[in-house]
Formats: structure tokens, C-alpha cells, sequence
């Protein structure tokens, strides 16, 4: 009886780990299968940008980027809400102008709640640049002072 229960159990052993390696060999399939894909499409391209993009997606708003920090107001940056808020003790978020915040680039200037209502005024006045360039420029227009900490903004006085 003893013998018949070994050989029973070393069966079912046999079994799982035919079953085991089998769904190995499935997985390292999908893997290479994935991995020919993204060799095939090339390298990324950043920013999403062109409808020669063939099959990358490209952003449709403010919320495809994460919440990020601003050094100008040294605030934390809701790209959905187009709103400035403390940012959490402990917590990491990248810079608003890092290249590699999203899949598709940095923040867009369209998405700084500072810089959106005055992006038709800097491109009249030629004003171009990164992100960044364009902030500081539309706010020596504007002529307000912003305390370099809390991000408060007063009007100069002339």
C-alpha cells in the first residue's frame, strides 16, 4: 500500500511540473513575442508627436501627466485641476519640466494654470522657448513679483 501511494504522489509530481513547464515555455513565448514587437517598432519617440506616430498614443489633455512639482512656486502641481496645493511630506514627485515625467514629454505650457491664460499674448509677442523660458517671460510681461518660496505674486509697483 505504501508503494502504490509513492508511486501515486511521484505521478502527480510528474504531472504539475509537466504543467509548470509547460506554461513556462507559454510565458517565455509571449515575452519573446512582446519583445520582437517593440524591436520591430524602433525606439520611442518622445513627446507623441506627428500623426506619423503610427499606433503611439498621443495625449489627450492636462491629465495624462502626473501631478508634479513646480520650482517656481515650489508647489505641487495638479495637472488635472490645473491647481497649485502643498505637496505631501515624504512624497517624490519629479520636476514639471522633466522630459521624462511622462511618455510624452514634459509638462505642456498649456497645463501651468500661470502661463495657459496668456499663451496667445506670448505668441503674439514671439515669445518662445521651453516651458519653462515662456513661464518666466509671461510673468516679467504680467510685471508681478512672485516670493521665490511661497509662490505668492504681487503687482511691481511703478
Amino acid at each position: 500500500m505504501g508503494s502504490l501511494l509513492e508511486h501515486l504522489r511521484s505521478y502527480q509530481t510528474l504531472k504539475i511540473m509537466s504543467a509548470m513547464s509547460s506554461l513556462s515555455v507559454c510565458v517565455l513565448f509571449v515575452c519573446v513575442q512582446l519583445a520582437l514587437s517593440q524591436v520591430s517598432r524602433g525606439p520611442p519617440r518622445a513627446g507623441g508627436s506627428g500623426a506619423d506616430d503610427d499606433g503611439f498614443p498621443t495625449p489627450s489633455g492636462c491629465c495624462d501627466w502626473p501631478s508634479c512639482f513646480d520650482e517656481r512656486t515650489q508647489l505641487c502641481l495638479d495637472t488635472c485641476l490645473m491647481a497649485w496645493s502643498q505637496c505631501p511630506k515624504k512624497l517624490f514627485l519629479m520636476t514639471c519640466y522633466s522630459e521624462y515625467m511622462s511618455p510624452f514629454g514634459a509638462l505642456p505650457l498649456q497645463c501651468f494654470p500661470d502661463a495657459a491664460p496668456h499663451m496667445e499674448e506670448a505668441e503674439e509677442l514671439g515669445i518662445t522657448g521651453s516651458a519653462k523660458e515662456v513661464r518666466l517671460a509671461v510673468h516679467k510681461l504680467n510685471g508681478k513679483h512672485c516670493h521665490p518660496k511661497t509662490g505668492i505674486c504681487r503687482p511691481d509697483e511703478d
